[in-house]
């Protein structure tokens, strides 16, 4: 995710090796210990976008995991994803806004992927929208795709709000398909206190072709008749 938004700085979002070496999400110390460089504001991240594998699907930690200081979805802010169909027909390419709102946030990142429900591989393709490559990057890892925030794209596009576009091009295999998102609404204060951090998980199903090979069928079957079979 993002951190503050001045020249040298480096993010908000810690390393993933700080969540690995600490053994779970949160990370320990003993209280008579001196506050390590994450809580100092020191970060080892990346303004352009946090490391690939925070997107909080599949087992895998959200932002959360270094910016633990409120819990997660914590109430006024939220996260919202728009444009995933209910149902999409494969190849056919979706817009998809990203929508990160908390009062008081003064800048904003995320981590966006689409997976195959059943299990876990990527579903589809993803592209930042027009106009929004300075703004959007997309990163690999184990085959899956990781769109997240360019360090342009941490700037807010409104008070207290701000939005990120993507193109999500479905897949020709069937199966339901799930998007999850993590997003830090953050202080901009260079530290992970007072950073909030949003999940959100939508599901998309693959356009019935039930109707439609019935259909196929049925006139088959009445053209068949009428030709005397």
């Amino acid at each position: 995710m993002i951190g503050r938004a001045t020249a040298g700085t480096t993010a908000l979002f810690a390393t993933a090796m700080i969540v690995v070496l600490a053994g779970s999400p949160r990370v320990a110390r003993p209280e008579h210990s001196p506050l390590p460089p994450l809580r100092r504001g020191i970060f080892a991240g990346y303004a352009g976008g946090a490391p690939a594998g925070f997107s909080g699907g599949f087992g895998e930690p959200s932002c959360h995991g270094c910016h633990f200081d409120a819990e997660v979805n914590a109430r006024p802010g939220r996260v919202a994803l728009a444009g995933v169909p209910e149902r999409f027909a494969g190849g056919t390419s979706y817009p998809i806004t990203i929508t990160l709102s908390r009062p008081g946030m003064k800048l904003g990142g995320f981590q966006f992927t689409a997976r195959f429900k059943d299990d876990g591989a990527q579903a589809g393709t993803l592209a930042p929208a027009a106009r929004e490559e300075k703004r959007v990057r997309l990163d690999e890892l184990g085959e899956i795709t990781y769109a997240s925030q360019r360090q342009e794209g941490s700037s807010l596009a409104a008070p207290d709000s701000t939005r990120w576009s993507l193109v999500w091009t479905a897949p020709s295999r069937g199966g339901p398909v799930v998007f999850h998102v993590a997003a830090n609404a953050a202080d901009g204060d260079g530290t992970a206190d007072g950073d909030h951090i949003h999940t959100t998980v939508v599901e998309s199903a693959p356009a019935a072709e039930t109707s439609r090979s019935l259909l196929v069928i049925v006139l088959e079957s009445a053209h068949y008749e009428e030709c005397g079979g």
